[in-house]
């Protein structure tokens, strides 16, 4: 599913199932060590698909806010204290976008990896644990949809965030099939990716 930034996008559906349940737990009302309905259950009571629902509860996970116990189900935790700056993967062949992205993520506070090839990417997905990951969709010697079919190979559940260009609709859909993506047209804008930051939890972190 592909959204735009815009928090009430459809396929921002599960960002916003996220933050209802995350809400929950950080009240009380769901508390540390609760069990979770099923994701059959939890996908029926906000009127979503089952993939939309596993995205949210993936992006829960990558907060912090739960965990899976395979055949057990899916439970609630309080997050730890976060240790250093929220980690982002930035790949991207074009020196201004990347040097416009660092600017910006840094200026919220995230530690970079940078990339300049899908190859380079997939060989850092192993390194540290990301927040985000930033992909641009046409590079040398490759396409972000390798980098996308490696995060889904690896089962990561890292929100991506495609930074492309109007003419790559072909490309765009077929990144479809490997997940749930935001995407950002370019050229970039601060307020945009700031935007992002924020719908994803990655902005939260950062200042927690």
């Amino acid at each position: 599913m592909v959204s735009r930034t815009e928090t009430n996008s459809p396929g921002l559906r599960y960002v916003s199932i996220a933050d209802s349940l995350q809400q929950q737990i950080e009240s009380g009302e769901v508390r540390d060590g609760d069990r979770l309905p099923s994701q059959h259950e939890m996908a029926k009571q906000y009127g979503v698909s089952l993939t939309t629902l596993r995205s949210a509860v993936d992006l829960l996970e990558q907060r912090g806010y739960v965990r899976s116990a395979h055949g057990l189900g899916t439970f609630a935790q309080a997050p730890g204290p976060s240790h250093g700056s929220p980690h982002v993967l930035l790949v991207d062949d074009d020196p201004q976008v990347v040097d416009l992205l660092t600017a910006i993520l840094e200026g919220e506070d995230l530690a970079i990896t940078s990339a300049s090839t899908a190859a380079e990417g997939i060989a850092k997905l192993d390194d540290s644990s990301y927040q985000a990951i930033f992909l641009d969709l046409i590079m040398p010697g490759g396409t972000g949809v390798d980098l996308l079919k490696a995060v889904e190979r690896q089962q990561l559940k890292t929100p991506v965030v495609l930074v492309t260009g109007a003419g790559d609709t072909a490309l765009i859909n077929e990144a479809m099939d490997h997940g749930p993506i935001t995407l950002i047209r370019k050229p970039v804008r601060v307020k945009q990716v700031r935007q992002v930051l924020e719908v994803l939890g990655v902005q939260k972190q950062a200042r927690a």
